[in-house]
């Protein structure tokens, strides 16, 4: 391209750019009086040719004075001279080609070939090459491609906060005071950003993954080049905690299970669980080891790094424990004293997990029970002696039992304990061991004095024939051989500091066993009677009987019965055989001893009887009619009977009267106690309904005494503690 164009421009315009190939002419022109010095740059590539075009400034060059155009180092390049010949040098001999006019003060030439050697300040020469004609020259600038940018950081990454980076690269292009800038432009994530930024960048952290990052570097209309993709990861706080369970159950003393917290954090957290504000585990893993009740509640799980903290959600521990119960009495755990017809409070606390079934018993009696409970309760009002006792508490969950007891002492005066049998005539044959013996409701804890009645006055048992045994509410005397001297009248005096009581015993030699009497048997709807009446005193001595059966063609056989009794007559009932005739005999023993035997016989009637009739059988061969006569005299003999031991009831001298009084008080006297409870209305904390149910199983007979009537039978016996009678 010939420069010749360039000089026609309006010196109004001060430069003008010429694009050849890839370079860029900029051409600073002096335009006489309004144009001063000037200064031109070239820009080209490696290998190019360019065509480089100035004008020697006015009066810059001397008439017939050569011109030199110097290189960079100050060596000449080529030269002009006053006749107007171009002379080259090397190495620029064959890469320039001469196209201007010295005497316009035009110098184009082409440069071929450029290399980055060529580039710098070019100066012109006047006459010489140390003549040099200021404002006349050429800045060469030879393009060079920028190193390969570099990202770095100014500081961590973390998401939340802005990061800044910077992109760094280094520009090749000569001479180094080219005075080119660079454009850079960044991408994230493959996208450009919305605008050209510098080569500093500050961008917010979003993203908690890797993010990638590239920096573009342009040296103005030149060559650009791509840094490396910078992987961007991120540190940042944790987030997202979880356990791997939000509920644990276990039972005491076994090994808790472990529990893991997890929460995503950069860099890596640390663990912590907190029980409310005190820390028990250092680490990821909740483990406590085998599990006591104080380590039940909450667990948090605390992930901590430097950038913040993060608390999971909650585990519960559930330790469950078997129950330890405290029983108390009107307020005491050990035992309580009260003031007889006083009132007794029962209360028992239970700790345990799960709440427990909780029972207050005396003895096989449950008084109170509730379930699913901590406590329970049991009261009531005027205390007696037989609420004297050791009352329990039992408790039980899932885990397991527990059981507390208190003792209940109720202050009162010696009396007699019905709830033992007491034998008041004894009958035993000289040569055998004997034991006289009492029992005895009293508090505080009674002392036991024996003696032995001599005509009008008593006397101190004698210690060197009989033995006494004292063991706190009983006491006996007790002789291995019993001589005709020892036979007569015995009591014992019992006392404490509220009273006194007096036992009497009669010790008599045993008579001989009696023959039963009024033996027979009544058929009655498929089984058989049979009735008698006990012979001489076989009945106050407490004489078993013994009832053997033959049926036809067969031997004698023992028959296992109750034996029943209404007062003075005993029965026992058996299923009929099917035989007509059945014989029975009937034996009165004790011990190995056996009466002669009385015998009767059943004979089965055919023809049904109307419900609920008995049909007589004949006592070995006396038939029906004989049989009705035999019932309606026995049952006048028996009705004589009472009616004569009624009316020596209360005859001092009949002590055998009293006895059976006493033996009938002694067989019942074991539910005794618990026919007491059932009459008693629940205290508070116990409703009637639950009351009812907890009674509503009771054992006591029907016709059990109450306890206040066999109190009644012994009353005379207990005299006050000032009674010196």
């Amino acid at each position: 391209m010939s420069v010749q164009g360039s000089l026609q421009i309006d010196c109004a315009k001060s430069f003008m750019e010429i694009k050849i190939r890839h370079l860029w002419i900029i051409i600073l022109i002096s335009c006489g009086a309004r144009c001063a010095e000037s200064q031109t740059t070239a820009i080209a590539f490696p290998g190019d040719n360019s065509t480089i075009s100035f004008i020697i400034p006015q009066g810059g060059l001397g008439t017939g004075s050569s011109f030199y155009f110097l290189t960079p180092n100050g060596l000449t390049a080529f030269i002009v001279t006053a006749t107007g010949i171009f002379l080259a040098t090397n190495p620029y001999k064959d890469r320039i080609v001469f196209e201007g006019s010295r005497s316009s003060r035009n110098i184009t030439f082409v440069l071929k070939n450029i290399t980055r050697s060529d580039a710098g300040q070019y100066t012109c020469g006047g006459g010489g090459p140390i003549n040099l004609i200021q404002g006349c020259g050429l800045k060469l600038i030879v393009i060079g491609k920028p190193t390969k940018p570099v990202i770095s950081l100014q500081s961590t990454p973390v998401v939340g906060r802005n990061v800044t980076m910077t992109c760094s690269s280094t520009s090749t292009t000569l001479p180094a005071d080219h005075g080119l800038t660079f454009t850079y432009t960044w991408k994230i994530d493959g996208l450009n950003l919305t605008s050209q930024r510098g080569a500093r960048l500050t961008a917010p952290v979003v993203n908690h993954t890797p993010t990638g990052v590239t920096c573009h570097v342009t040296e103005d209309e030149g060559l650009g080049r791509d840094s490396d993709v910078l992987m961007l990861t991120p540190d940042y706080p944790p987030y997202n905690a979880s356990i791997s369970q939000t509920s644990v159950q276990v039972k005491e003393a076994d090994v808790v299970p472990n529990v893991m917290c997890v929460s995503t954090c950069r860099p890596a957290c640390s663990y912590s669980w907190k029980q409310g504000s005190q820390t028990v585990v250092t680490g990821q893993v909740l483990s406590l080891g085998a599990a006591n009740r104080t380590m039940a509640g909450s667990y948090v799980c605390t992930a901590t790094n430097v950038y913040g903290i993060i608390q999971s959600p909650a585990v519960s521990l559930d330790v469950q424990y078997k129950p330890s119960a405290v029983l108390m009495a009107n307020g005491q755990s050990n035992a309580a004293e009260v003031d007889e017809t006083g009132s007794v409070v029962l209360s028992c606390a239970v700790d345990s997990n799960p709440f427990s079934s909780i029972s207050i018993m005396n003895g096989t009696i449950r008084l109170s029970h509730v379930t699913e409970a901590a406590t329970a309760s049991f009261n009531w009002t005027g205390a007696d002696c037989l609420d004297g006792s050791v009352y329990t508490c039992l408790a039980r969950n899932i885990v397991g039992e527990t059981t507390a007891s208190v003792t209940v002492n109720i202050k009162c005066s010696p009396r007699l304990n019905f709830q033992y049998p007491t034998g008041r005539d004894v009958y035993v044959d000289i040569g055998q061991p004997i034991r006289l013996q009492v029992y005895i409701l009293a508090f505080p804890q009674p002392t036991f004095t024996w003696f032995k009645q001599y005509g009008g006055s008593a006397e101190p048992v004698d210690l060197s024939k009989w033995r006494q045994y004292d063991d706190a509410m009983t006491s006996y005397i007790v002789t291995d051989i019993v001589e005709e001297t020892d036979y007569g009248v015995y009591y014992v005096n019992v006392t404490n500091t509220l009273g006194r009581f007096r036992m009497q015993f009669q010790l008599g030699k045993k008579a001989p066993l009696s023959i039963p009497e009024n033996f027979q048997c009544q058929n009655k709807a498929g089984s058989y009677i049979l009735q008698w009446t006990p012979g001489g005193d076989d009945e106050t001595r407490g004489v078993g009987f013994l009832v053997e059966q033959r049926l036809p063609q067969a031997n004698w056989t023992t028959v296992s019965a109750t034996v029943a009794s209404d007062g003075v007559r005993r029965q026992v009932e058996l299923p009929e055989s099917g035989d007509r005739t059945v014989f029975f005999r009937l034996y009165a023993a004790e011990g190995t001893a056996r009466t002669s035997p009385v015998t009767a016989s059943c004979t089965t009637v055919t023809a049904a009887a109307d419900n609920g009739e008995l049909s007589f059988g004949a006592g070995v061969g006396v038939g029906f009619v004989v049989a009705v006569a035999v019932v309606a005299v026995s049952l006048a003999v028996v009705c004589i009977c009472r009616k004569k031991r009624l009316s020596l009831k209360n005859d001092p001298s009949r002590q055998k009267e009293e006895e059976s009084v006493y033996h009938e008080v002694a067989a019942s006297t074991v539910t005794t106690q618990h026919s007491r409870q059932q009459h008693r209305r629940s205290g508070a904390g116990t409703s009637g309904s639950t009351y009812d149910a907890l009674t509503s199983d009771r054992d006591t007979p029907p016709e059990a005494p109450t306890y206040e009537k066999l109190e009644k039978q012994y009353v005379n016996m207990a005299v006050s503690a000032d009674d010196e009678t």
